[in-house]
């Protein structure tokens, strides 16, 4: 049976709260702001935050509010509804505008919230755990729940994972459903939940439920901010706004304090690192929006085609106004560029009402539902080591949509949606040689699958984006229009494509776990690359974490390498660098322009010897005789090379050497058995560096159908015979 908190129960409690407002309107009560019995319920003891509606008739004026980091709940009909506190009302009046106050307090916001129990057709934080649960009590082999992490008052952040194995890692695209990261945003709890029920309920009935859940992985994350939610607050236990805290293209809005500051946030970004969500929606109220990326600036994304594309049908179920979110408003530091500013992920803002859930999820379902079957659109593969076949950490960079993604370094998959068409694909991972492809797309509705090797190289550059604050001085709605760059530029190898921070801009990168900068005796250990026609000055600081603490390594100008020993740093996995702050905001392009930046210890390590040539030698023969074989190859800095043999029959050589490089070396063997083989040889240097197999010789060794052989054979397998017929023959 459905444990469904789901229709019936619902549209049951409305039926209740229906005739709990009617009993208030008949009675003629009046439930005003200053009822006292009401509000001394401890879920409405919130921040002293006003709400206003400020009217606004140019969007220059929405660009003041929003430079001044107001905390913009909604922008409509030429209004913002915003909450401020009293210094900000202050500044309000005093830069002309004239703000209208709609409560004197941010928990009388919603009038149906006024009274308590009005709320418990909503789930509390203790409700929805108990259904998560039950969902996993029910449905063990397709549902596991997790614990994300917690709180700032303690509270577990829980993570639904739903699918065929979910204690198993697949290759299989993942998706994330979360809600309530404002926690008086309550219907955006609901439709999370109703969708878990709705997956494990039908996977038995519907095949197509069951396609979708045994092929790819579904986290649902239904309260990111479980402490608002118990106080009925936007903010969290700390009077932050969550939805602001993100690292990308982070100011300070909302009163974070700083990037990734609070632990909610950073839940979510560890569980984004763990996994690399191809299409991911994050609930919120009110409204009737699917609001899509950017949110911090108006040019389109990479992947502009297929985001509109899944926003339009999105709305097409609905009647939601689809737009991108700059122009509805700029937010800086929210989710959803996050997730495909600093992971590739195409992530949706769905707005929907806040009352009336029935409705809420029938608007919804099978909006969401079209969601995940489009995860598996486009492109899909797995990315390996060519001589292991071990998974790696790579990025995944299509030409004509030009924005990385990243694959599973625990499985190696990855998963990118392209419509039909032929592409150019570059694989690129620290310490491989990057490997370009060209894949038609057939745009059916199974994905291309394009698997690739990659082969050990020298390179080792930034790997991915931390955090990011770029600065811009211009007037909403034309922020950035003089810096038309990407943070995703300062990453790989130079190219002289680069990021630009603007004016006193900020940017964190990550160099790789597996690819850490370590101090080199006597020598430099990472280069920054500096591009653009001029030389900008920025400070240099590095960490092993990648919120700090940081070492100050120093202020430079232009292209310059960086030693960890002038400042006793043994290994650093994050640079952060802070443009000087001095140069013309204006410019083109403004503050440093990162290209690159160079594992130095990487590319200057000992470097492997080339492939060795294909054996030469017979390839016909006998078994049981004697054959040599001859190959060779050089080392890059000339280091004496040894050499083993595959020769095809499971047996290896041993390392045979060591010779000089570029000398010619010959090696021979007998097989016992007739047959087919394959000569293979790798190299390898003095220092153990290993080059890759040789393509491979085939060798033939026919069985020998001779009288001669034919006795021979009889006789060794019968060798009572021979004497016999000596004795026979007088012998």
């Amino acid at each position: 049976m459905m444990k469904n908190k789901g229709i019936l129960a619902i549209a049951f409690s409305f039926l209740v709260i229906a005739i709990s407002f009617a009993g208030v309107v008949t009675s003629g009560k009046q439930i005003t702001e200053d009822e006292p019995n009401l509000w001394q319920h401890p879920i409405f003891q919130t921040p002293d935050l006003r709400v206003v509606s400020i009217p606004f008739s140019q969007q220059s004026q929405l660009g003041k509010l929003i430079d001044q980091c107001i905390d913009i709940v909604d922008v409509k009909d030429s209004k913002v509804t915003a909450h401020i506190n009293n210094i900000e009302l202050e500044w309000l009046y005093e830069s002309g505008f004239k703000p209208e106050i709609l409560f004197k307090n941010v928990s009388k916001t919603n009038r149906w919230m006024r009274d308590p129990e009005l709320l418990h057709v909503f789930h509390s934080y203790a409700q929805m755990t108990n259904e998560l649960q039950d969902i996993v009590n029910a449905y063990p082999g397709i549902a596991n729940l997790y614990s994300l992490g917690s709180s700032v008052q303690n509270r577990t952040v829980w993570g639904l994972k739903i699918t065929d194995n979910p204690d198993i890692e697949e290759n299989e695209p993942e998706l994330r459903i979360c809600g309530c990261h404002h926690g008086d945003e309550l219907m955006s709890v609901e439709l999370p939940l109703l969708l878990a029920w709705h997956l494990v309920e039908n996977y038995a009935s519907d095949p197509h439920i069951k396609y979708l859940v045994d092929n790819r992985e579904i986290w649902i994350i239904p309260m990111v901010n479980p402490d608002g939610r118990e106080r009925v607050t936007r903010y969290n236990a700390n009077g932050v706004d969550l939805n602001r805290d993100y690292g990308y293209m982070w100011n300070g809005a909302g009163n974070s304090p700083s990037p990734f500051s609070q632990p909610e946030t950073q839940v979510i970004r560890d569980h984004a690192l763990d996994n690399n969500f191809v299409l991911s929606l994050s609930f919120h109220t009110s409204g009737d929006i699917v609001n899509y990326i950017w949110n911090y600036k108006g040019q389109p994304v990479a992947d502009h085609d297929v985001v509109t594309r899944l926003s339009q049908q999105y709305g097409s179920h609905n009647g939601y106004w689809v737009v991108e979110g700059y122009d509805w408003y700029q937010t800086r530091g929210d989710t959803n560029d996050f997730s495909y500013g600093c992971r590739g992920g195409m992530d949706w803002t769905i707005e929907v009402q806040n009352s009336n859930i029935p409705q809420a999820w029938n608007l919804n379902r099978d909006a969401m539902i079209e969601i995940i079957d489009a995860a598996n659109m486009g492109l899909t593969g797995i990315v390996t080591d060519a001589y292991s076949g071990d998974p790696i950490a790579a990025t995944v960079w299509v030409e004509e949509a030009y924005w990385p993604c990243f694959t599973d370094p625990k499985i190696g998959d990855y998963h990118k949606p392209l419509f039909e068409g032929s592409y150019t694909v570059h694989f690129r991972a620290n310490g491989y040689e990057e490997e370009v492809l060209t894949v038609e797309v057939t745009g059916s509705d199974e994905p291309t699958v394009l698997d690739v090797s990659l082969i050990p190289g020298n390179n080792s550059y930034a790997y991915q984006i931390t955090w990011c604050n770029f600065k811009d001085p211009y007037t909403y709605p034309n922020n950035f229009q003089n810096n038309p760059t990407e943070a995703i530029s300062a990453l790989g190898y130079p190219d002289n494509i680069f990021a630009s921070t603007g004016v006193g801009g900020t940017i964190v990168l990550d160099m790789g776990k597996k690819t850490k900068i370590f101090d080199l005796d006597g020598e430099p250990d990472f280069k920054i690359f500096e591009g653009d026609d001029t030389e900008d000055g920025y400070h240099v600081y590095v960490s092993s974490e990648w919120n700090g603490p940081w070492t100050y390594i120093g202020l430079s100008v232009g292209t310059s390498e960086f030693d960890l020993a002038d400042v006793e740093v043994e290994h650093a996995q994050y640079i952060k660098i802070v443009d000087d702050s001095d140069g013309d905001p204006h410019e083109i392009n403004p503050g440093v322009d990162i290209d690159a930046i160079q594992n130095l210890a990487t590319a200057n390590a000992n470097k492997s010897p080339d492939r060795p040539d294909v054996p030469s030698g017979s390839t016909e023969g006998t078994a049981g005789v004697e054959y040599g074989f001859t190959t060779g190859t050089e080392d890059p800095e000339g280091d004496d090379i040894l050499y083993m043999f595959d020769w095809g029959d499971s047996t290896f050589s041993q390392w045979l050497g060591p010779f000089p490089s570029g000398q010619p070396v010959t090696a021979s063997y007998v097989w016992e058995d007739p047959g087919k083989y394959e000569i293979k040889v790798k190299a390898k240097d003095i220092y153990d560096a290993e080059s890759e197999w040789s393509d491979p010789l085939p060798v033939s060794m026919p069985k020998d159908k001779s009288i001669n052989t034919l006795l021979l054979n009889f006789l060794e397998n019968h060798p009572y015979t021979f004497p016999l017929l000596r004795h026979l023959l007088g012998m």
